[in-house]
């Protein structure tokens, strides 16, 4: 299968760890020989089986690492300067460009000091601007914000999108982290066993996952199993209506997002949202922002369903389950969404 990365764009990679995702980016930027396949850049072939046509160091293809592999005995200057000097630039040019980028990655003022002396943030900025000094055709971002707290993250996703679209550089980013694919990139794509199974916008992926391995990959999900009896999917006392052309007795997976659904204490009408019956209050713990919430159905503790909510409430206490039916996610047995309809599965699963 031929898949084509469009000039310009921010392309996401997810899957689950040793699937691949790190091998193909260093496939990419010419690091790794491939056993199969083809890589062209344009119509120009850079690598095929067993062979490497074009050197890395003929791509101008920059990668950022995640654990940012600066030079320790060099300065953040050098650091940066580095890819210049061994591209045998100017003295002039290479000063020249890297004040530039150190001024519009605020590290002007960092220049003279060595790695151990920078916080993460600044690391993982040096990391960029030896990247981005060389204006590269590609950039292929490693899990580049893991080691950074998570109060950095966002502000250092923002920075990453930023300079992608200004700059209109192809971008590749692989992370464990759906937050990093769907605040950066256009189009994502998800690897499990060495293939793309998955590929879409970020949001296509999230509501329409193929599996419910690619839904948990994707972000928080409950995964329920439930029985179908009458158009309607039985979870202990709870009763979701389903469309119809679901046969009974047949066995399903609903899948909820934890951010799609509401607890009341008292029934009451919420436009798109349904209620689909009581659930016991389990855990209310607290976590970036919000609340999380774990909750049982009356009828079996041995259920256990994450809501995000607001507000606080006291374990023990009893609530309605809300969820919005639009965003009701059906696996078969086999664990392939069959509702609502997909649209953007790339290969036979």
């Amino acid at each position: 299968m031929t898949y084509k990365i469009n000039d310009g764009i921010a392309f996401g990679i997810l899957g689950p760890s040793g699937h691949g995702k790190t091998t193909l980016l260093r496939l990419i930027a010419g690091l790794e020989i491939p056993t199969d396949g083809y890589v062209y850049f344009d119509d120009e072939l850079m690598s095929g089986p067993g062979r490497i046509i074009v050197e890395p160091e003929r791509r101008n293809v920059a990668m950022v690492f995640q654990n940012w592999a600066l030079y320790p005995n060099m300065t953040v200057y050098d650091n940066i300067a580095f890819p210049l000097k061994m591209a045998k630039m100017s003295r002039h040019e290479i000063d020249r460009r890297v004040r530039e980028i150190a001024e519009e990655l605020e590290l002007t003022r960092v220049l003279n000091h060595y790695p151990k002396e920078l916080s993460g943030g600044q690391m993982q900025r040096t990391a960029l601007a030896r990247a981005l000094v060389k204006n590269p055709r590609i950039l292929l971002l490693d899990e580049p914000f893991s080691n950074l707290d998570a109060a950095l993250r966002d502000s250092a996703r923002a920075l990453v999108r930023r300079i992608q679209r200004e700059r209109k550089l192809t971008t590749i980013i692989v992370s464990h982290d759906p937050a990093d694919i769907f605040s950066i990139t256009d189009v994502a794509g998800v690897i499990i066993n060495g293939k793309f199974v998955q590929i879409g916008s970020p949001a296509d992926i999230y509501n329409t996952p193929a599996t419910t391995i690619i839904a948990t990959l994707s972000g928080d999900i409950n995964l329920l199993s439930a029985k179908v009896v009458e158009n309607t999917a039985l979870i202990a006392n709870l009763r979701i209506p389903l469309g119809k052309g679901l046969i009974n007795d047949n066995e399903v997976i609903i899948g909820l997002r934890p951010d799609e659904m509401k607890l009341l204490m008292e029934p009451q009408d919420i436009r798109g949202f349904i209620d689909i019956g009581k659930v016991r209050v389990k855990v209310s713990s607290y976590t970036l922002g919000v609340f999380r919430i774990v909750v049982s159905p009356i009828s079996d503790e041995n259920i256990n369903i994450i809501v995000v909510s607001d507000e606080f409430i006291e374990p023990g206490r009893e609530a309605h389950l809300l969820i919005k039916p639009d965003k009701i996610k059906i696996f078969n047995k086999e664990e392939k969404l069959i509702y609502p309809e997909l649209k953007n599965l790339i290969t036979a699963l």
